[in-house]
C-alpha cells in the first residue's frame, strides 16, 4: 500500500515556499531598484528642466528691465528734445504759412497786381490770370519774402520783352523777363540775344539766392532763440530741484542748464533751418510742409507735458505742494463758512 509521508510533504512544501519567497523577494527588489533608478532619473532631469526654465525666465525678466530703462531713458532724452522739435515746428509753421500766402498774386495789394498788368504793355491791362502769370516769374523765392520784398525788387527793374514789341514780340509773360531798367532801355527795340537772356536769368537766380538765405537765417534765428528759451525754463527748474535734494551743486547746476540750453538752440536752429531751406527751395509746398510741421509741434508738446509732470511730482514731494495746496482750500472753505454764518 502506497503510504503517505506527512512530515516528507511538509518538507518539500516548506523548500518550496520559500523558494518562491525567495525568488518573490528578490524580483521585488529588482523592481524596487529599477524604479528607484528611473525616479532619480526624473528627479535629475526635472531638476535640469527646473534650472533651465529658471534661468530663461531670469533671462527674460533681466531683459524685460533692460529694456524698460532703456524706454524710460529714451523717454527722458525725448522729453528733453521737445523743446527743440516745439520751437523749430512753431517757427517753420509759421514762416511756411507766410511763404505760402506771400507768393500768391491775389494775396498783393491792388496797387501792385496793377503794376504786372501793366508792366511791358503799350496799350490796355492785361487779363489777371495773365499778370499773375507775369507775377510768377519774379523767382518764388523773392515772392516768398512778401509784397515789400517783390516792391524792393521791382523798384530798378522792368519788364523786358524776349522779342521786342516792334518785332512782333507779345506781352505774354512767357515773351518777358525782369532785368535792370538801364539794360532794357539801352536795347530799344531790339530782340534780346541769347547771351542777354542767359544773364538776366543769372541776375534773378542770385536775388533769389540771397532772398533765400535771408529767409532761412532769419528762421533759424527764431527756432533758435525759441527752443533756447523753452528749454532753459525746465532746465532751470529741472536743475534746482536736484541742487535742492542735495544731488549736484550749484556750479553744476549752471553747467548743466548752461549746456541744455545751447544743445536745445542749436538742435531747434539745425531742425528750422533744414524746414525752412526745403521750404525756399520748393516754395509751391509750403503749405504742405506748414501742415507736416503741426503734428511735429504737437509731438513736442506732448513730451513737454510729460516732462512738466516729473519736474511737478519731484517739487511735490520736496515741498509738498499737493498738501499746501489741500490746507490752503480748506482754509478758505473755512473762511467762506464763517463768512455764511455771520451773514
Amino acid at each position: 500500500m502506497f503510504k503517505i509521508n506527512i512530515q516528507e510533504i511538509e518538507a518539500v512544501a516548506s523548500t518550496m515556499v520559500q523558494e518562491v519567497a525567495s525568488e518573490v523577494a528578490s524580483a521585488t527588489q529588482g523592481a524596487v531598484s529599477e524604479a528607484l533608478s528611473i525616479a532619480q532619473e526624473i528627479n535629475s532631469t526635472f531638476q535640469e528642466t527646473a534650472s533651465e526654465v529658471l534661468l530663461t525666465t531670469q533671462s527674460a525678466v533681466s531683459e524685460a528691465l533692460s529694456r524698460t530703462q532703456e524706454a524710460a531713458s529714451n523717454l527722458v532724452i525725448e522729453a528733453q528734445q521737445a523743446s527743440s522739435s516745439v520751437g523749430a515746428a512753431t517757427i517753420t509753421a509759421q514762416e511756411a504759412f507766410k511763404v505760402a500766402y506771400n507768393i500768391k498774386f491775389e494775396n498783393l495789394p491792388r496797387n501792385l497786381q496793377l503794376k504786372f498788368a501793366r508792366a511791358g504793355v503799350r496799350q490796355g491791362l492785361r487779363n489777371f490770370q495773365e499778370a499773375a502769370r507775369v507775377y510768377e516769374t519774379i523767382p518764388g523765392q523773392i515772392r516768398a519774402q512778401g509784397y515789400e520784398a517783390v516792391r524792393e525788387f521791382c523798384k530798378d527793374k522792368d519788364w523786358s520783352h524776349i522779342k521786342a514789341h516792334v518785332n512782333g514780340g507779345g506781352a505774354e509773360a512767357s515773351n518777358g523777363i525782369f532785368e535792370n531798367f538801364w539794360l532794357n532801355r539801352a536795347r530799344g527795340g531790339v530782340d534780346m540775344t541769347p547771351e542777354e537772356l542767359a544773364a538776366a536769368h543769372k541776375v534773378l537766380e542770385a536775388a533769389a539766392l540771397k532772398a533765400s538765405v535771408q529767409q532761412v537765417v532769419g528762421a533759424v534765428v527764431q527756432g533758435t532763440l525759441v527752443a533756447a528759451a523753452i528749454e532753459l525754463v525746465f532746465s532751470i527748474l529741472e536743475n534746482s530741484l536736484s541742487f535742492a535734494e542735495g544731488k549736484i551743486t550749484q556750479d553744476a547746476l549752471i553747467r548743466e542748464v548752461t549746456i541744455a540750453t545751447a544743445k536745445a538752440g542749436v538742435a531747434g536752429g539745425v531742425i528750422t533751418g533744414i524746414m525752412m531751406s526745403i521750404c525756399m527751395i520748393f516754395p509751391p509746398i509750403a503749405a504742405l510742409l506748414g501742415y507736416a510741421a503741426i503734428p511735429l509741434a504737437v509731438v513736442g508738446i506732448g513730451f513737454m507735458s510729460v516732462r512738466a509732470w516729473e519736474i511737478f511730482s519731484r517739487a511735490d514731494k520736496l515741498f509738498g505742494i499737493t498738501k499746501e495746496w489741500e490746507k490752503f482750500t480748506q482754509n478758505i472753505e473755512q473762511e467762506a463758512l464763517m463768512f455764511d454764518s455771520v451773514g
